[in-house]
């Protein structure tokens, strides 16, 4: 029996912050940046929020891609 390769479809992205290895999970061909949300300024605009479970600073994630 041949047991199916399996094909890797999402990444890790990490806090940009303190450098926790699993802030969120994002598609394998997406790209996005994020910044802490006190870096965030007026022309940059996040599409979501995640609030790092380690150091516990709000992230703004922007799609890229």
């Amino acid at each position: 029996m041949l047991k199916a390769r399996s094909r890797k479809t999402k990444k890790k992205l990490a806090c940009p912050v303190c450098g926790f290895g699993r802030l969120i999970d994002a598609s394998i061909d997406n790209v996005s940046e994020l910044k802490a949300e006190s870096e965030i300024t007026d022309d940059w605009k996040p599409d979501y929020f995640q609030k790092c479970p380690q150091c516990k600073n709000q992230i703004g994630i922007r799609k890229i891609e």
